[in-house]
């Protein structure tokens, strides 16, 4: 279980360099790196599921976060790259990030205000994005916003997750 969570997390990070390193160039290594993360999972029905409603909320939080000019991409709203790189994170949520399922709600959205904008801030740093500034009001707001977005689709999938098991339940 630890080596499966490490191969999980060190292909999101590849995820992550590869698109803020070669951006839309990226797309079709970031696919295939996708399909082997879906190939590896152990609740791929589950991660299925995630991956539609979670990226519906998260693309729809993004959406509103470039409309109010706390985020900037060279396309609008965003990117291919960017929405992969979503996808990816995603499936890390039932494996790698398992932990933050664990957590109280309130401690989830503390780490995930913390390090979240951490994220965003080095792609600033590589210009693949622009983020608002001042830095302090980014982190704070943005951070806190995102951290909120992305504990309602931890929600979203431990809800989730007693339908599929129970539906696997069924079966037998």
């Amino acid at each position: 279980m630890i080596l499966h969570s490490v191969i999980n997390f060190a292909l999101f990070q590849g995820v992550w360099f590869m698109a803020l390193l070669l951006e839309e160039s990226a797309n079709l290594p970031i696919a295939a790196v996708l399909v082997l993360m879906l190939l590896l999972s152990k609740q791929r029905k589950q991660d299925l599921l995630l991956l539609l409603l979670g990226l519906s909320i998260a693309l729809g939080f993004e959406y509103l976060m470039v409309q109010l000019n706390f985020l900037g991409f060279k396309s609008n709203p965003y990117p291919v790259w960017f929405v992969l790189l979503w996808s990816a994170l995603l499936l890390t949520v039932n494996t790698s990030m398992q932990f933050l399922t664990r957590l109280p709600w309130y401690l989830s959205v503390g780490v995930c205000a913390m390090f979240a904008p951490a994220s965003y801030w080095a792609g600033a740093r590589f210009e693949v994005i622009t983020i608002a500034q001042p830095l302090w009001l980014f982190w704070l707001v943005y951070g806190l916003s995102w951290a909120l977005m992305f504990n309602c689709i931890i929600f979203v999938n431990k809800k989730m997750a007693i339908y599929v098991h129970l539906g696997e339940q069924s079966k037998h």
